[in-house]
């Protein structure tokens, strides 16, 4: 096979092109992925309406694949175990454990996120919405085990890592707490996932529309909060504190990115409490918020964007021993290549919780 079909962003608002791309030889210490299964990320939707962003680029950044070519030099993946062409793998570019953030133990300032690579120079293809992903040389590998599922695997990489690293940065959720997450998609969902999994007593996700909070009580959510209910910002300040009996909550995770949603879980978290901000990805500009309330209720703030290599690893290894709710009935899409433009319709009208891409076609 010498050619491949990738959908390609071509510019802000134009739909989807799909088109065929050379399969050229790996670069040397590189590898080659054949994708099983890219999720349509709420980046993307954002990113697909920006001028700014860049064209052609083949998007695509949550990704499983298996890995169809590798260097005699990679014989394991990064935690030693065995590695060889045929295993499913999660992937992404690895650090150059040189530059200062590497140092300090922060995001590597060279690494590049396949799926926002341009696909206008060779080798064209590193997004996961095409039939292949070339990978750079030294790639980071992690091999999905045998007994974890295809949909388990690609949660780990969709909200989850980015939560553990946030709740690991803050400082922890400590146990018994109330945990009120603010946000019902994706990350809202893994910050339901990790709050279990670090022992929250009690969970409350605020969101929309109702059939995704039912699945976030059907995934752990103990009470939740619907918009339709509490339009305003003050309603779902003041069910969260009729509901923490006037205190409010332990921790709050933000995962909306609402305009005022930053305010709110200041006015949310109790007095010494903890809030952990995800979801104000976009850059709106300067939001109203008062600052009074940080000095006031003493509240510790934390910012996070994505997630580090140990938190893949550790967010894997929990779907696979510890998990036991059906986390795969978050993926609720799914799409062949030629319909992406179905699929990132559907998200942004929030038909889908999680909708994938099958590049080529149902894994076997």
């Amino acid at each position: 096979m010498d050619t491949c079909r990738a959908a390609v962003f071509v510019g802000a608002d134009l739909p989807f092109e799909v088109q065929e791309f050379p399969i050229l030889p790996v670069e040397p210490g590189g590898a080659l992925v054949r994708m099983q299964m890219a999720a349509i990320c709420g980046t993307d939707a954002h990113a697909m309406h920006l001028a700014a962003t860049p064209a052609p680029t083949i998007f695509g950044h949550e990704n499983l694949g298996v890995v169809t070519e590798l260097p005699p030099s990679i014989t394991n993946d990064v935690l030693g175990e065995p590695l060889r062409a045929g295993d499913r793998v999660i992937f992404r570019d690895a650090p150059c454990g040189r530059c200062f953030r590497c140092s300090m133990g922060e995001s590597c300032e060279r690494y590049r996120a396949y799926g926002m690579i341009r696909a206008d120079a060779p080798p064209h293809l590193r997004g996961g919405f095409g039939q292949y992903v070339q990978l750079s040389p030294t790639p980071w590998l992690l091999r999905v085990p045998d007994d974890v599922s295809n949909e388990r695997a690609l949660l780990s990489v969709i909200g989850n890592h980015t939560v553990l690293n946030g709740i690991e940065r803050i400082g922890g959720i400590n146990i018994g707490d109330t945990v009120v997450v603010q946000g019902s998609g994706p990350i809202g969902m893994g910050g339901l996932n990790q709050a279990r999994l670090a022992g929250a007593g009690r969970v409350i996700v605020i969101g929309a529309p109702e059939g995704r909070l039912e699945l976030a009580r059907r995934l752990g959510a103990d009470d939740t909060i619907a918009l339709a209910d509490a339009p305003e910002p003050g309603d779902r300040v003041a069910r969260v504190m009729e509901m923490t009996g006037g205190r409010g909550a332990d921790f709050v995770i933000e995962a909306s990115g609402g305009l005022t949603a930053y305010q709110e879980g200041l006015e949310m978290v109790r007095i010494g409490g903890r809030y952990l901000v995800i979801g104000q990805w976009t850059d709106y500009g300067p939001l109203p918020s008062n600052p009074t309330l940080l000095t006031h209720k003493v509240i510790r703030v934390q910012g996070v964007f994505s997630a580090g290599p140990r938190h893949i690893i550790r967010s894997l290894q929990a779907m696979r021993t510890i998990v036991d709710r059906p986390v795969e009935d978050l993926i609720t899409h799914r799409y062949m290549l030629d319909d992406i433009n179905e699929g990132f319709a559907a998200h942004e009208r929030l038909e889908a919780m999680v909708a994938v891409i099958l590049p080529n076609g149902e894994p076997a």
